[in-house]
């Protein structure tokens, strides 16, 4: 045989075998995180998967936060908001599937199936409408797709700087993209990557999803690993546009009470973007929709619950009153969409 063919055949079966037990150190390790790491909230069979769906606190209404696109772990992410609604609100965040303790799923990430089994998890875990559903930046999406498709469940959304629906084309992969993201997310099943990022490697890019809990950085380091390694996340941003368009044209329904919380900074970061679009005015115009609309700009970034959380929940407060203190209007709102509920 060929010296030089002998040699990469020998190089290409050190490699295949090193690959190999790097990929089954990923698997192991894995599953022995999820054994270390216990959710606090419940797991629940949708659509043959188990989805994690995290509730607290106690009030006549319901908060379902909605997570935006790549949060490692929404349950603890919200957890600065959760801690100032909790008292007043119950509060639930179900995880979508690749998200946090939610297993992994194979299913096309468009906001139709997430909204469904979303809504599928909520009930499996004991939560029912009407909701009050609270989206930041791509939850956004799901919840005007929420409102729009099912009326009856919505009692009034509340936004956190979301997406809007026309920016659809800026999601817009080339064809070269998706065989080359996928390429990227199988490199990881074989390399260290998932190891690196427990040992610290993206801990600056990490901390602000602990929701100000540092003892939590270890989990959200190993679900931020474990989407590392699963092609969900590149489903979602590959069916970004599919999911825009699918929302395009639609408004929250006129009678469901809507608030728009709006960044300043995304604010003036989208004023300086040439030919972009009025981020302020665009939310008001989402808002004045409604009969019973508002937007309020506040200050801080994107990730507005980890920053102004007490703003928030002021907001939120004063615009879902919690049961003792609802508004004879909004009472009756909820009354009859509870008596809609089949």
């Amino acid at each position: 045989m060929n010296k030089k063919l002998k040699n990469a055949l020998t190089i290409t079966g050190a490699l295949t075998v090193a690959a190999a037990a790097v990929y089954g150190l990923n698997v192991l390790d894995e599953k022995k995180d999820k054994k270390r790491y216990i959710q606090s909230g419940r797991l629940v069979e949708v659509r043959g998967r188990k989805m994690h769906v995290y509730t607290c606190g106690e009030g006549a209404n319901t908060i379902v936060m909605v997570t935006g696109m790549g949060t490692p772990t929404p349950s603890v992410d919200f957890m600065p908001l959760i801690e100032k609604l909790s008292h007043s609100y119950r509060v639930a965040v179900p995880e979508p599937f690749g998200y946090g303790y939610s297993d992994k799923t194979s299913e096309p990430r468009t906001v139709s199936n997430m909204v469904n089994e979303m809504r599928e998890g909520l009930r499996k875990a004991g939560v029912f409408p009407p909701y009050v559903l609270c989206g930041h930046a791509m939850g956004g999406i799901a919840t005007l797709y929420w409102a729009s498709h099912y009326p009856r469940e919505v009692a009034a959304v509340i936004g956190i700087d979301t997406t809007l629906p026309s920016q659809g084309a800026q999601f817009t992969c080339s064809p070269i993209m998706k065989p080359l993201m996928r390429a990227m997310t199988f490199l990881s099943r074989i390399t260290p990557i998932r190891f690196l990022i427990k040992a610290g490697a993206m801990d600056s890019q990490l901390a602000p999803y602990t929701g100000g809990r540092s003892e939590l950085l270890p989990v959200v380091r190993s679900h931020a690993a474990a989407a590392k390694t699963s092609y969900g996340p590149d489903s979602e941003l590959f069916a970004l546009p599919e999911s825009c368009a699918e929302v395009a044209g639609l408004n929250y329904p006129a009678s469901c009470p809507t608030l728009m919380l709006v960044s300043s900074e995304s604010c003036d970061q989208v004023r300086q973007t040439p030919g972009s679009l009025d981020w302020l005015g665009e939310h008001e115009r989402i808002a004045m929709h409604s009969s019973q609309g508002k937007c309020v700009l506040l200050e801080g970034g994107h990730y507005l619950h980890h920053t102004a959380s007490e703003a928030i929940a002021a907001e939120v407060l004063s615009f879902v009153p919690p049961e003792e203190a609802q508004t004879p209007r909004l009472k009756r709102l909820f009354s009859a969409k509870q008596g809609e509920i089949k």
